[in-house]
């Protein structure tokens, strides 16, 4: 069967996007030797097997063990907090070591959420207005798993769980107020947390003065800085950029976007953002007429893990947002993050090629 062209056209953009992660990952990890590039290969084809499974799994197999897999994303979050199990790098326990890789389960929790809240809310479409079933019950859901990113500690993953959460109430049709209650609640929260924590309150605090704090606290988002300013609008060259060497830190996954500034210029990085931009608009017009509730709620959600989390990570390089660890989609080094968006595109793609029955359109619409 011969695929849609919205479908085509995102495939096609992943693909570049992906691409442009393979060109500029030799030279941002050239300190490092070649190993990370071999790794991120291999991630590429397991990502594009992972791609295929999700774009072919019937939904309505997804839809029925929704809670499995909540409850699974829940129990490798529990793992992945226990001492000897979980991996602790730089602070923070976020990784479980399988045969030499280290899975990342944060990631793969994105994708049991959207899958479950996607089923909840299809499920309960009559009463999405009512407080107490249509939004206090899934959003405490919600906010349970994103607790448990939150005490690896992942402070980015979390917002960006809970924005993709509230972001999917809102295309359910939960009323405003409701909407506005728990962003006033969650602000408070994330404020008080920074509050308590020395670390992360320097961090907040620096980045209103990036300059005056470029030796210690802002380094990294100082040299990214320094990145783009070195690239201007038409780059140094593939390879000629000098903060790979040491001078940026992670320049090979969260801020692999100032060494593309750097050695492929200005224009190249507006090129990346459009990419991203398109691929949003031409996924979210598709699933726009797509009949069936949960798969309309399930690929939009997909759609907007990855569009805010590439929002997230060009705000932090470009000193629009404090900096917080999470990785660029389809181009910054990394297997599970880079398995993960794979997922995500596979559900798009499942979602704008399903055609609801009516033995399924009544299970979805229950």
């Amino acid at each position: 069967m011969a695929l849609k062209r919205p479908v085509k056209l995102v495939l096609a953009l992943t693909l570049a996007l992906n691409s442009v992660g393979l060109v500029a990952l030799p030279s941002a990890s050239l300190s490092f030797g070649s190993g990370f590039f071999k790794k991120q290969l291999l991630a590429v084809a397991l990502s594009l097997f992972v791609c295929l499974i999700f774009a072919k799994i019937p939904l309505q197999v997804l839809y029925r063990h929704r809670k499995g897999i909540l409850q699974l994303a829940f129990f490798c979050l529990t793992l992945v907090l226990i001492p000897g199990i979980g991996h602790r790098v730089n602070g923070s326990r976020r990784w479980i070591p399988l045969g030499g890789f280290n899975l990342q389960v944060s990631e793969f929790a994105k994708i049991a959420l959207i899958i479950w809240l996607a089923g909840y809310l299809a499920q309960y479409q009559s009463e999405v207005e009512n407080f107490t079933c249509g939004f206090v019950k899934p959003m405490f859901v919600c906010a349970a798993l994103s607790f448990f990113v939150l005490c690896e500690p992942d402070y980015g993953t979390t917002f960006l769980m809970m924005s993709v959460t509230l972001a999917m109430f809102f295309l359910s049709g939960t009323r405003l107020r409701h909407l506005f209650s728990i962003v006033i609640l969650g602000t408070l929260a994330f404020g008080g947390l920074i509050l308590l924590s020395p670390v992360r309150l320097q961090r907040v605090t620096a980045f209103f003065d990036v300059e005056n704090h470029r030796f210690d606290t802002t380094y990294q988002l100082w040299q990214g800085i320094l990145c783009f300013a070195a690239g201007g609008m038409q780059g140094a060259g593939a390879g000629l950029g000098l903060q790979k060497f040491s001078y940026l830190p992670e320049a090979h996954t969260d801020f692999i976007f100032p060494v593309i500034g750097e050695e492929f210029g200005g224009f190249f990085a507006i090129g990346v953002v459009l990419l991203f931009f398109l691929l949003e608009i031409v996924a979210l017009w598709a699933l726009h007429h797509q009949e069936d509730r949960f798969a309309r709620l399930l690929g939009s959600g997909a759609v907007l893990m990855i569009a805010l989390q590439a929002v997230i990570n060009i705000a932090v390089v470009t000193g629009c947002m404090p900096t917080k660890g999470i990785a660029l989609p389809f181009i910054s080094y990394g297997g599970s993050n880079l398995v993960a968006m794979y997922g995500l595109i596979g559900l798009i793609i499942n979602c704008i090629n399903y055609a609801p029955r009516d033995t399924v359109r009544s299970i979805t619409f229950c």
